[in-house]
């Protein structure tokens, strides 16, 4: 079932892996690299990463490995992995443009994501493209699914809370869905990692393949009509 909406974005938010730039593979080649440096064994288990923090996923591969006191060691080494990694990283098809079209009709946007804000701001650098307001895990206290990233970039666009549910959310994971649908805000999931089922399941009122389906559709103009699964 779909119900009609025709309101204007306040505003967009994004995430940065899985939806703006396709970095995927890079991140997993530093966790197999830093997981190896440190233990000694090959990193076979990566069930549930996808879209957790640095910080989230040291934990999870620690514990895994049973030596949970290393984690921090296991995060530092990943995130140098990472910096010396000399894998391509793109975007993502629509991302780039989106970028370019919301700065021409003066809609507000910016970057929440779990990455850190090094990797994030070094990224576009590269890439050529400028972002304004960008936060990353280490900005915020409590990474997804808790909101707090959502909501920081929100207050720093100059959205009122009022506005949140006019607040367009792109989302590859389902914590991170979650994380937008606790902030109040129009949670998009985009199908790079999970089916349309998964996240019409956690919560996304609209499901798109890319950025740039929501680009060509007209969603950042007027919101979409919102999705629900069948009850």
């Amino acid at each position: 079932m779909k119900m009609q909406n025709n309101l204007k974005p306040a505003g967009v938010i994004f995430d940065f892996d899985g939806v703006v730039v396709d970095s995927l593979t890079a991140h997993l080649v530093a966790w197999r690299e830093s997981y190896f440096s440190l233990y000694g064994t090959k990193l076979l288990d990566i069930d549930g990463l996808a879209g957790r923090s640095t910080q989230a996923i040291a934990d999870i591969l620690s514990q895994r490995a049973g030596r949970p006191e290393t984690k921090e060691i296991l995060a530092e080494l990943k995130r140098e992995a990472l910096r010396r990694s000399s894998l391509t990283i793109d975007f993502f098809p629509g991302a780039k443009e989106s970028f370019a079209w919301l700065a021409a009709e003066n809609i507000p946007f910016g970057i929440g994501s779990n990455a850190p804000r090094a990797f994030i701001s070094s990224t576009l650098d590269r890439l050529g493209v400028r972002v304004a307001h960008q936060f990353g895990c280490d900005d915020v206290a409590h990474p997804k699914p808790d909101p707090e990233v959502f909501l920081k970039c929100a207050k720093a666009l100059g959205i009122s809370v009022l506005d949140h549910p006019r607040v367009i959310v792109f989302e590859d994971s389902t914590h991170g869905l979650r994380a937008a649908v606790k902030a109040g805000m129009f949670a998009i999931g985009v199908l790079t990692q999970n089916t349309a089922e998964q996240m019409l399941a956690c919560g996304a009122l609209a499901v798109c393949a890319d950025v740039g389906e929501a680009l060509k559709n007209g969603w950042l103009l007027k919101l979409p009509a919102t999705s629900r699964l069948p009850s």
